[in-house]
């Protein structure tokens, strides 16, 4: 008998939910969607291939940090590392990458592409990233995208005077240029919104130096630099942008984007990063 895939199933399978067929995201309930909107880990569990669509921030988080830190021959923990567009990234600069996520669907696809691009530096751990197997101080960068960081355990396993990396939006920003429109819909995830003009492509670039010796409970040996940029991520055609960015926010995202015929978003992002001090 096959198992009606269902909002509470979800919770109840866990980490070891199977992914749905290529696409079938496509086809839902509007009104009472599975997985519900803004579920991002059952998103990116029950439909990787739907979240490896959405992700393009990633790409760009990724272009961003490359330019301010040297990955090149480093090892580097992947901290939730989800469908894998980071991971592709890091390894094909890194000695070696530890990809560690809790969900074995999201795992299997950033396997799956990483190994068609023929890498073979990339060792894949499906555990909590609250608990990581790795042994104190193995790699050189833990480094986070859109992803719950245990500052603790990132510390423990990174080597002295090593990279420790979490990167997502910035304050107020959190659904890009949706944010605003989106806000009253869903009042307990945005819990603020920025100021319209920051997802003007020419808004500049800024980075900043934080006073302080520690960041979030870890010591540091060099202050914690927070770099923001606005990104805009395109779709390709409005319809792509309306099927990935609908599913994922609901009727009111789709609304924006038909109404503006618009095939992309814009996005303030952040990086911030430190070495840390042991």
């Amino acid at each position: 008998m096959t198992q009606t895939i269902t909002n509470e199933y979800l919770a109840q399978t866990g980490y070891l939910i199977e992914p749905a067929p290529v696409d079938e995201w496509r086809h839902f309930d509007e009104n009472d969607p599975v997985p519900a909107y803004f579920q991002f880990d059952w998103f990116s569990s029950r439909h990787p291939d739907l979240y490896h669509k959405f992700a393009l921030s990633t790409e760009a988080l990724m272009d961003d940090l490359e330019q301010i830190v040297d990955l090149t021959g480093r090892i580097v923990a992947d901290i939730g590392a989800g469908t894998g567009r980071g991971t592709l990234r890091l390894a094909r600069k890194a000695r070696h990458v530890f990809a560690i996520d809790p969900f074995k669907s999201v795992l299997d696809f950033n396997r799956r592409l990483t190994e068609r691009a023929g890498l073979t530096n990339v060792t894949y751990q499906r555990e909590p990233c609250a608990q990581i197997s790795l042994p104190d101080n193995a790699v050189d960068v833990a480094i986070s995208s859109w992803a719950v960081l245990d500052y603790a355990e990132a510390y423990r396993i990174t080597t002295p005077g090593g990279y420790l990396i979490f990167m997502g939006s910035c304050p107020g920003t959190l659904c890009g240029e949706l944010t605003a429109t989106l806000a009253p819909e869903y009042p307990t995830i945005i819990d603020s919104v920025a100021s319209a003009e920051v997802y003007d492509p020419a808004y500049p670039t800024t980075e900043v130096e934080v006073a302080g010796g520690t960041w979030n409970g870890v010591p540091l040996a060099a202050p914690l630099r927070v770099r923001d940029f606005t990104f805009v991520g395109d779709y390709g055609t409005v319809d792509e942008a309306v099927a990935v960015l609908g599913r994922f926010y609901g009727p009111k995202a789709k609304k924006y984007l038909q109404e503006r015929a618009q095939s992309s978003i814009s996005w303030r992002l952040r990086i911030e990063y430190c070495r840390i001090a042991k």
